[in-house]
């Protein structure tokens, strides 16, 4: 029952990949022009921070003045332009991967797949058919349940050794 529904739900991504290619989405690429400017305005900041805690150090060296709010300032300042730099990583790996991900959906299933419509006509082209893909769809799953337990025996043997 679980690997029927595991199965369903693998089928269930497939096909809406192959309907139509994921790409990044515009939400990815709207929060990554969003992030850029809060960059930048971190930037400025930290290094304004910086400058400021550079100045007061040089001006404070013979007197023995302690400029601890600043450096927690500072700090608080590096830690954001860091979340930030954090933020635009994770979305740019997520990007990628998404790219990657079409890119071996056209790799090992190239021609689309055909849906049938509202009245139960499938559309016209060079695509596969919906029982087509379901087939190909098993076998690529048994293929990777014998590898699966391949794997596994092979592990058992090399641990009882």
């Amino acid at each position: 029952m679980a690997s029927t529904n595991v199965t369903l739900s693998l089928q269930s991504q497939q096909i809406s990949q192959h309907q139509q290619p994921p790409q990044p989405s515009d939400l990815d690429a709207i929060h990554n022009k969003q992030l850029i400017p809060q960059l930048r305005e971190s930037l400025a900041n930290l290094m304004k921070i910086a400058g400021q805690l550079l100045h007061q150090n040089a001006t404070t060296d013979d007197s023995l003045k302690s400029v601890d709010g600043q450096q927690q300032r500072l700090e608080r300042t590096l830690e954001e332009f860091y979340s930030i730099c954090d933020q635009l990583e994770v979305n740019l790996r997520l990007n990628l991967e998404s790219v990657q991900q079409n890119a071996d959906s056209s790799k090992f299933l190239p021609l689309q797949v055909n849906v049938p419509k509202d009245n139960n006509q499938l559309p016209e082209g060079q695509a596969l058919q919906y029982s087509q893909y379901l087939q190909i769809t098993k076998q690529q799953i048994s293929c990777a349940k014998e590898v699966h337990d391949l794997l596994l025996k092979f592990s058992k043997k090399v641990t009882e050794r």
